[in-house]
C-alpha cells in the first residue's frame, strides 16, 4: 500500500529533457526547506520545489521510487538500497539563475498586489524601500518582446543576465576593488557607473530579494503577511526563488575537470505568454589558453506554437557571427532555410562577417540541456560548426 506520509510531490513540470517511468530509483537532495511541507530538492538534472509529506531538513539526502510522471511527478520514500542504483537523471545539473515557473509565480503576485492596491506608490503600509523593490523587480521580469529593435533587445538582454543573481558577490568584489584601485570608469552621463558597489546593489536580483526577505522577516512584514495573502504568496516566491539563486551559485563553484573549458549558465526568459518558452544558455569561458582566440558562445531554445522547439547555437569571434539553426524535421528545414538570408540581412548591420546554416537534428535540440553534464573527461558542448 501507499504510504501517504512518505510521499513528494514535485509542484512543477518535468522538464522535457528528462525522462522518468514509475519505478525508476532515484536520490533527492533537500537544498531548502520552507514553511508549509515545501522544500527545494535537487534531482540530479533538474531541482524543483516539492511538497513533503515527512520531516526533512537541508542537507538530508533520500533515495525514493517514481509512483507516478503524469501531469506531477509522485515520488515514494524507500530504504536507501545496498548497492545504488544509477539515477535516471544522475549528474551534475548546469547551473541555473531561476526557471521560469519562479518567473511567472513572483510576477504574479506582484500584479496582485498592484491589483489589490497594497505595495504600490500610494500604498501606506509598506515602507519606501520594498516599494522601491517591488517596482525594479516589475522592471526586471518585464516579458521581452520578441519584436523589439535589436540595438534595444541586446542591451537589455545583456543586463537580464548580469543583474540574474548568479554574479553578484564576484560583480561586487570586482567592482571594489576596482574602486580601491581608483580604476573605476567616469561615471554616466545619468550619474552612475555600471562599476560602483551602489549600482550594482541596487539592481542585482539577488539583492533586491534579499531587502524583500528582510522586510517580510520584520515584525511590520509579519503582520502584513499575516492580513494579506498575496504579501504572503509574494514572500513565499521570493524565498523560493533565492534559494534557486543559491543553489545556482553553488553549482558554479564547482571546481571543473581538466576537460571542462566553459562553465554553462541558464536563463529561463520571461516571455509575454506561456506558449513562447524561451531558455537560454551562455557558455562562460573557464580559463583562456594563451595563444587560443577568444570567443563567446551562446544557444537558444524556443518553444513555437507552429514548429515546436527551434534550437539555434551562436558562435562569436571578433566581429564574426556563425548562427547554427537546428529544426526537428526535413520540411521545417526547407522552410527556414528560405528565410535564413533575412536573418543573415538583420544580423549584418551588427557585425563584419555573418553564417547562417539549418540543419535537422531532433537529438540536438533534446540534448538542449542534458549535454552540459556528461561525465568528467569528456567535451562539453561545442556550438561551432
Amino acid at each position: 500500500m501507499m504510504e501517504i506520509g512518505s510521499i513528494i510531490d514535485i509542484l512543477r513540470a518535468l522538464p522535457e529533457t528528462v525522462v522518468l517511468k514509475a519505478g525508476d530509483l532515484l536520490k533527492v537532495n533537500v537544498l531548502e526547506v520552507f514553511e508549509g511541507q515545501r522544500a527545494l530538492v535537487d534531482l540530479g538534472r533538474f531541482r524543483a520545489m516539492a511538497a513533503v509529506t515527512f520531516p526533512v531538513a537541508a542537507g538530508d539526502e533520500l533515495w525514493v521510487r517514481v509512483l507516478d510522471t503524469q501531469n506531477q511527478l509522485r515520488l515514494q520514500l524507500v530504504p536507501t538500497p545496498a548497492e545504488p542504483a544509477p539515477s535516471a537523471v544522475a549528474g551534475a545539473a548546469p547551473a541555473q539563475a531561476v526557471s521560469a515557473g519562479s518567473l511567472r509565480q513572483v510576477q504574479g503576485w506582484i500584479d496582485q498586489l498592484a491589483g489589490g492596491g497594497r505595495p504600490t506608490a500610494d500604498s501606506p503600509r509598506l515602507p519606501a524601500e520594498p516599494k522601491q523593490v517591488l517596482e525594479a523587480l516589475r522592471l526586471f521580469l518585464d516579458p521581452f518582446d520578441p519584436d523589439s529593435d535589436p540595438s534595444t533587445l541586446a542591451p537589455r538582454l545583456k543586463e537580464f543576465c548580469d543583474d540574474s543573481g548568479l554574479f553578484l558577490e564576484l560583480r561586487l568584489a570586482d567592482a571594489v576593488k576596482r574602486a580601491a584601485d581608483g580604476t573605476a570608469r567616469a561615471p554616466a552621463p545619468a550619474g552612475t557607473s555600471p562599476d560602483l558597489p551602489g549600482r550594482i546593489l541596487s539592481s542585482d536580483l539577488k539583492a533586491r530579494l534579499l531587502i524583500l526577505k528582510g522586510f517580510f522577516e520584520s515584525p511590520a512584514g509579519r503582520q502584513l503577511i499575516s492580513d494579506s495573502r498575496e504579501s504572503a504568496g509574494l514572500a513565499r516566491a521570493a524565498a523560493e526563488m533565492l534559494a534557486e539563486i543559491r543553489a545556482g551559485q553553488e553549482q558554479m563553484a564547482k571546481p571543473a575537470a581538466a576537460a571542462e573549458p566553459f562553465q554553462m549558465v541558464h536563463f529561463a526568459l520571461p516571455m509575454p505568454d506561456d506558449r513562447h518558452l524561451v531558455q537560454l544558455k551562455i557558455a562562460y569561458p573557464r580559463r583562456r589558453p594563451a595563444g587560443t582566440p577568444e570567443g563567446h558562445r551562446a544557444a537558444i531554445l524556443l518553444q513555437l506554437d507552429r514548429m515546436g522547439a527551434v534550437r539555434a547555437d551562436l558562435m562569436l569571434l571578433g566581429r564574426s557571427l556563425n548562427v547554427s539553426i537546428f529544426v526537428s524535421g526535413p520540411e521545417l528545414r526547407e522552410l527556414v532555410a528560405r528565410h535564413a538570408p533575412e536573418v543573415q540581412e538583420a544580423l549584418s548591420a551588427f557585425f563584419e562577417a555573418v553564417g547562417v546554416h539549418v540543419a535537422v537534428s531532433a537529438q540536438k535540440i533534446a540534448q538542449f540541456a542534458a549535454e552540459d553534464w556528461r561525465p568528467r573527461g569528456e567535451t562539453q558542448v561545442d556550438v561551432r560548426v
